[in-house]
């Protein structure tokens, strides 16, 4: 009997097996902690005695030694491009090559028959948009959820705040303002969301025809666009007023563009394009990718210390080899110059980023933002050690706690998956230094609370299983909360946003995927809901062209890397935070398995 090919190449492929588990390892960790804090309430199990203790860490050792096993065979057939039969894995490179004369002909013939790229934009742009229309009928004028209240409360106060991003803030503020002129608010939001759907589609248009452009299989841009176009989280989230959507359009779009940059210093380093020709990065490609980089971090806040922190590892990663090129004069040349570019690039993005951003704040006169969000998971941790451990607590350590978390009303705010009934509440203005100090000592006092709070609260970015990320603020089409929001903020009379459903079954049937969760009781669909796939798949993503050794491939998502890092620390999980992956990992996966035949 034949063993599979997959088999082989673990057996004899020893590099092979040690990237498999270096992300096997840490999803099947995953499962058996997020499992055990859901079922027990903590990731150390239910212990009390050493002897417990250490039965539970035994126990956690051999339920993660079972479920590594096949975490690690997924990952290899990943990094391998797929299963193949016994000779056809390593051989099969081989005979790949002896093929690549006539693979070079047949390219040429297909090179003659491939419309002009931005054909292929426009028809996927029109495709997406038209596939939305249904939905934005079914939500007309808008989905005017999240944080559109609290932006359009500044707009109509002109008080503004960088609470949130002051550009979307005066971009959402420009059709609320066209409505009130016009004699119809709900009318301008209409229009916002005919433009964002107009914008969106573009930007995913544009993905897809990224991908037709370097011959990704007909198959896989055909799964893309049904996915941009039919999935619910995109053509629901393309109607919502929150910052989210456009922000995840230009980490798209930006990751795109960067890819093109990074990977195209070397020889061969273009053969996925469609005239097999390397690409050149000019004055075109750079601007257009600081272009979309400083829109992106306008968008975001957070998005900058993501930028920052990605900055110097992309730089450094310029100086690598990429795979099939040879040390020498002329690649270290080649890369000294690919990291003099970047380095431009970056600085000429933070430079525009920091004007744009003080003159938008100098024109709006606009406040700073609460430092309260950078403190979400610090007092989830000391309100949690409360409510667990509230008796041993010692005296003086109490009394201090008092002073920013009280007991009057913290048993009752605290919930483990949503900082924002702690944090919003808590007292931190007089003394935030002192609050620093209490949570250190608070900490080293009782760590495995702190452990589990940190945990419990970013929960859904990392157990595949989680279902709290769509039940944070409720479920229920009643209410219009769920899985994404879609209810209708209450705005001051005169100012409302009037919910009128042109297709009221289609609506009714979108609300029980998207606040009724129905999305559930789909055994395998309901895993791309999941706000820890991406996360996942980015993560293999790396992984996977290190294995490669297409070092370069894995620098236009460090960033994304570095901004999923930055969502542990946010006040929940909501699946508006994931979006940038969501939308970027699909189209960016695809560029890193196409070579591998």
């Amino acid at each position: 009997m034949q063993k599979s090919g997959i088999y082989i190449l673990l057996v004899e492929n020893k590099r092979l097996l040690c990237h498999a588990l270096v992300w096997g390892i840490p999803f099947a960790m995953s499962c058996v902690l997020g499992w055990r804090l859901v079922q027990e309430g903590t990731v150390f199990g239910r212990g009390g005695s050493a002897a417990a203790y250490v039965g539970s860490l035994l126990l956690f050792l051999l339920e993660t030694t079972v479920l590594f096993v096949p975490a690690a065979v997924f990952a290899a057939v990943v990094m391998c491009g797929g299963v193949r039969k016994r000779g056809e894995g390593l051989q099969g490179i081989a005979r790949g090559k002896e093929r690549g004369l006539s693979s070079a002909v047949s390219g040429k013939a297909q090179e003659a028959r491939q419309r002009p790229v931005w054909q292929a934009w426009l028809f996927y742009s029109l495709l997406i948009f038209l596939c939305w229309l249904p939905v934005f009928l079914a939500y007309y004028p808008s989905v005017f959820a999240y944080d559109a209240e609290g932006q359009l409360y500044q707009v109509l106060a002109a008080d503004y705040s960088t609470h949130h991003p002051l550009l979307h803030t005066l971009f959402l503020g420009a059709f609320f303002r066209l409505g009130i002129a016009r004699g119809s608010v709900s009318a301008g939001m209409a229009v916002h969301s005919v433009v964002q759907m107009a914008l969106m589609a573009c930007a995913f248009g544009w993905a897809v025809s990224f991908l037709y452009q370097r011959r990704v299989s007909g198959r896989v841009r055909a799964a893309l666009l049904l996915f941009f176009a039919v999935f619910p989280a995109n053509s629901v989230l393309a109607l919502s007023t929150t910052k989210d959507v456009l922000f995840a359009a230009l980490v798209l779009v930006y990751t795109l563009w960067l890819y093109r940059v990074a990977c195209s210093q070397g020889p061969g380093s273009g053969r996925n394009t469609a005239h097999g020709q390397s690409e050149k990065v000019g004055g075109k490609e750079m601007a257009a990718c600081v272009f979309w980089a400083v829109l992106m971090l306008l968008f975001r806040n957070n998005a900058v210390y993501a930028f920052v922190v990605s900055a110097p590892v992309v730089y450094l990663g310029l100086g690598g080899r990429t795979q099939g090129e040879e040390s020498g004069g002329r690649n270290a040349a080649r890369s000294g110059l690919a990291r003099k570019r970047y380095l431009y690039m970056t600085l000429l993005t933070l430079v525009l980023y920091g004007i744009c951003a003080f003159s938008l704040k100098a024109i709006t006169h606009a406040q700073n933002g609460s430092p309260r969000e950078m403190l979400s998971v610090p007092l989830q941790q000391m309100a949690r050690t409360r409510v667990k451990a509230e008796e041993k607590i010692e005296p003086s350590m109490r009394q201090e706690l008092e002073k920013y978390i009280p007991s009057e009303w913290v048993f009752a705010a605290y919930n483990p998956h949503l900082a924002d009934p702690v944090k919003n509440r808590a007292v931190i203005h007089d003394d935030p230094a002192g609050l620093i100090r209490t949570w250190i000592r608070l900490g080293l006092a009782h760590p495995a609370i702190y452990i589990d709070a940190f945990f419990d609260n970013s929960l859904g970015l990392w157990y595949l299983w989680d279902t709290s990320h769509a039940e944070i603020y409720g479920i229920g089409t009643e209410s219009g909360f769920g899985y994404l929001s879609t209810d209708n903020r209450v705005m001051p009379a005169g100012f409302e946003v009037e919910e009128h459903s042109l297709l009221p079954e289609l609506r009714a049937f979108m609300e029980k995927i998207v606040s009724d969760n129905a999305y559930r009781k789909i055994p395998l669909l309901r895993l791309l809901f999941a706000p820890a796939l991406y996360g996942w798949l980015l993560y293999l993503y790396i992984v996977t062209a290190f294995y490669r050794k297409k070092y370069r491939e894995a620098l236009p998502v460090v960033f994304l890397a570095a901004y999923g890092l930055t969502l542990l620390l946010s006040p929940t999980v909501l699946v508006r935070y994931i979006y940038p992956m969501m939308v970027t990992i699909p189209v960016i996966l695809p560029c890193l398995m196409l070579d591998e035949k």
